[in-house]
């Protein structure tokens, strides 16, 4: 199936590394132009260079997602380098583990203005560039603590269902304008990020982070984690042009994981 991807351009958050750069390089199969964001500069420059392999023009900018000045300065650069922008792609964001007491005041203001605020700010500053597409594209990434309960990820719950009521919200505002907005939500999925958080949530439960992978494993219906090109793969359909009457919906891409009806 051609997805109609070809020559398009799309901005990519948090796309150096784990889901973001799955998301990118599954688009730049596809023939689309890719800006890249990220803080590093050498993880950075690798995810252009490997985009640039498949025969694309691909950016990338360094930039703080958790400033709305950061957002902005990620959308400006990502339009002046590909000179348009088709598709926008919210992924940045992680796990803060912890309790309502032990995390701090400050602690909350940085996950959150990374974890949901980038959201906000990058959409807002994208929109103006989305409307001069024949067919804009919006999606954003939560994650599962967003649509079923898992004790101990606080944090994260509390911005995946935020994100799945913006995805709501800003699909009814811009239908008018042709533009959909859907949500991805990924299960566990074998990025390089998980590497800390299965031994953070294995010093709270105090077993061996292998013993919480195997874990979650056996909670999905297929009794294993995703691979990352699995979840960039569905993202690639959900902002192409054979998508075009999904709006406003929540992709659960998680092996089975979540179980309600």
């Amino acid at each position: 199936m051609d997805l109609g991807l070809k020559g398009r351009n799309a901005a990519v958050t948090g796309s150096s590394q784990g889901i973001g750069y799955a998301i990118a390089m599954a688009l730049a199969a596809e023939g689309c132009n890719i800006a890249f964001s990220a803080r590093g500069k050498d993880r950075l420059g690798k995810a252009v260079a490997d985009a640039q392999a498949k025969g694309v023009k691909a950016v990338g900018v360094e930039c703080d997602l958790a400033t709305g000045a950061g957002c902005k300065k990620f959308v400006d650069e990502a339009v002046a380098g590909l000179g348009s922008l088709d598709i926008l792609v919210n992924n940045v964001g992680g796990m803060l583990p912890g309790t309502l007491d032990s995390i701090s005041d400050e602690q909350w203001g940085g996950f959150l203005n990374t974890s949901l605020m980038s959201y906000l700010w990058t959409t807002k500053y994208a929109i103006p560039h989305l409307r001069k597409s024949p067919a804009g594209r919006v999606l954003n990434v939560s994650g599962v603590t967003g649509t079923q309960l898992l004790p101990g990820a606080l944090t994260t719950t509390i911005s995946n269902t935020a994100i799945i009521g913006f995805t709501k919200q800003m699909a009814a505002a811009l239908a008018a304008d042709r533009i959909t907005v859907n949500n991805i939500c990924p299960g566990f999925t074998n990025t390089e990020g998980w590497g800390p958080r299965a031994e953070a949530m294995a010093k709270v439960r105090n077993v061996t982070a292998d013993e919480v992978r195997k874990g979650i494993a056996a909670q999905t219906l297929l009794g294993r984690w995703a691979e990352p090109d699995e979840i960039g793969a569905v993202a690639a359909f959900l902002v192409s042009r054979q998508n075009a009457y999904m709006t406003g919906t929540t992709v659960e891409v998680c092996g089975g994981f979540t179980k309600y009806i």
